[in-house]
């Protein structure tokens, strides 16, 4: 049977990759490698699996930091699905797949990115919050997260709600954030995303008792622009202790923040307007009341 490979990295997303019956792969450090593992504990040519007379091996190539099926270190192994690989310190899921399964998962993937593509079918100009609604839904749905959490304004301080799911919507204050108060800090402040595979592994985040305390296993914080300048946050997490974000999780919710990113504007930009339009206003009324003076004294 052909089978599936994620690579499990604490700080950046996970790597998908399938294996197919009759052949071999090699894994490592190495640029040459069939199958590239960006550790430092993983040697240039780590290890290599192969598919033979119907079963899956894996076979240590005399790794510095040594290979582990399961926790338990080996030379050479039988692969059997939901194997977890320890390749150094870097962890991989094994799983075999039948044809159709691996099929299925490829089309699923394939409709995931092409759905993240499509804006989504609501006139912006009429209805931008709930353009911003469905825009977050379909990322936590895509991705398969939990939660996620829009928020809007020009410093930490004055941050403020402006779409949420599975998330409260009362008044917010980031203290007491449900989710990494960390995460989001470091995205506004350095106006960099936050990805966190393994967030208690995570060097950066790991020493708050928040995440800890609120069970996070996997986020991600992509910071928003207007003007070149950090305007809002889009939060999304799970506390599944089994959710990785792929490569294709992250390269959705790239896609999809610029869609946000483009409401926001459009937001911001409409109260730019509004309020421009209530300054107008108030000037006419003025001006017109000096013009209905000047023609009262002409008629006298």
């Amino acid at each position: 049977m052909p089978a599936r490979i994620t690579v499990c990295y604490s700080n950046q997303p996970a790597v998908e990759s399938f294996l197919y019956e009759g052949s071999g792969y090699r894994l490592g450090r190495a640029n040459d490698c069939d199958l590239l593992l960006d550790h430092p504990t993983v040697s240039r040519q780590h290890a290599q699996v192969a598919h033979a007379n119907e079963i899956w091996q894996l076979k240590d190539e005399r790794s510095r930091n040594g290979t582990k099926v399961n926790g338990i270190a080996i030379t050479q192994s039988t692969l059997k699905t939901d194997a977890l690989i320890s390749i150094g310190e870097l962890d991989c899921l094994f799983e075999t797949k039948s044809s159709e399964q691996l099929d299925a998962i490829i089309s699923h993937n394939q409709w995931r990115l092409s759905s993240s593509q499509s804006p989504i079918a609501i006139p912006m100009n009429e209805h931008l919050q709930q353009n911003l609604s469905a825009q977050l839904q379909n990322i936590i749905m895509l991705t398969g997260t939990q939660r996620g959490i829009i928020l809007l304004g020009d410093s930490l301080q004055t941050l403020k709600v402006s779409i949420a799911h599975g998330m409260q919507l009362t008044d917010f204050k980031l203290a007491d954030f449900e989710g990494s108060v960390g995460a989001i800090t470091r995205c506004f402040e350095s106006g960099q995303a936050v990805i966190a595979m393994d967030v208690t592994r995570n060097e950066l985040l790991c020493a708050r008792k928040s995440i800890e305390l609120k069970k996070i296993s996997s986020l991600a914080c992509i910071p928003l622009f207007y003007e070149d300048n950090v305007v809002g946050i889009v939060y999304t997490d799970s506390k599944l202790s089994d959710k990785v974000l792929t490569e294709l999780d992250i390269e959705i919710l790239s896609t999809m923040s610029q869609q946000i990113q483009a409401s926001v504007q459009a937001i911001l930009l409409q109260q730019s307007i509004d309020s421009l339009q209530l300054l107008l206003d108030d000037n006419s009324i003025r001006t017109s009341g000096k013009k209905d003076n000047s023609l009262l004294n002409l008629c006298h």
